[in-house]
């Protein structure tokens, strides 16, 4: 059978949609376990290292990186966007957050720096972010041109990454000294309430990537879809 952007798009959003309810599923797992024993099962335990959510979320991760690699090799000489040391940046960057999310690199940012910080590596990050869409501008608009559903997928959901991944945090640290004047340490209340915005943040993050790989696969099979036509 073969594939095109129409297959795709389809049976694409049937897996996505099935991805996002296994999501969900997840953080009402988790959350299961702080009712009941005010712990998280440790397999699902969304603020985990090396469990169930954190590999789900590297493989995501992943699998735009591979996709970067994908679009890169497959080029050819095309003038279209994006261009080779945009697809290598991507490729480097969500490689290097594959692994991180696994083994949790950034939590140790904060012993590197020197700083009792947990939350140092936040505006690194978040620079680097930043950095990447402004650098690479004509990048991400050459492809929104080219295909504008597919990449509107990618904003959306890097935009709920980013409110869910980064809002949750900085709310967090809002959070805690409200906490800590209504509730005494331990108080079953102040632990539901931080495991639930813990549980809405990863899951956000995960939803979002969910529509970036998506948005993502609808772009590389348009892409490849026109190279072979142009070169066949």
């Amino acid at each position: 059978m073969k594939i095109t952007p129409q297959i795709v798009e389809t049976k694409g959003k049937l897996i996505l949609l099935v991805v996002i309810a296994l999501e969900v599923l997840l953080a009402i797992i988790y959350l299961t376990g702080i009712v009941l024993t005010r712990e998280a099962y440790p397999a699902f335990d969304m603020n985990g290292q090396m469990t169930i959510p954190s590999y789900i979320q590297a493989f995501h991760l992943f699998l735009i990186a591979v996709i970067a690699i994908i679009t890169l090799i497959f080029r050819r000489h095309s003038s279209q966007p994006p261009s080779r040391i945009f697809c290598c940046t991507v490729a480097l960057l969500f490689s290097y957050a594959s692994v991180d999310e696994v083994f949790k690199i950034h939590l140790q940012l904060y012993n590197l720096l020197n700083t009792s910080h947990h939350k140092a590596w936040m505006p690194i990050y978040l620079g680097i972010g930043i950095s990447t869409l402004v650098v690479f501008h004509r990048d991400f608009l050459g492809m929104w041109h080219f295909h504008r559903k597919a990449i509107s997928l990618v904003a959306l959901g890097l935009g709920i990454f980013i409110l869910g991944g980064f809002g949750g945090e900085l709310f967090g640290i809002i959070l805690k000294p409200v906490l800590d004047s209504l509730f005494h340490e331990g108080e079953f209340i102040r632990l539901l309430v931080e495991k639930s915005r813990v549980a809405v943040e990863e899951l956000s993050e995960l939803i979002g990537e969910s529509l970036i790989v998506y948005g993502l696969c609808l772009f590389l099979v348009r892409r490849l879809e026109r190279e072979t036509v142009k070169y066949s």
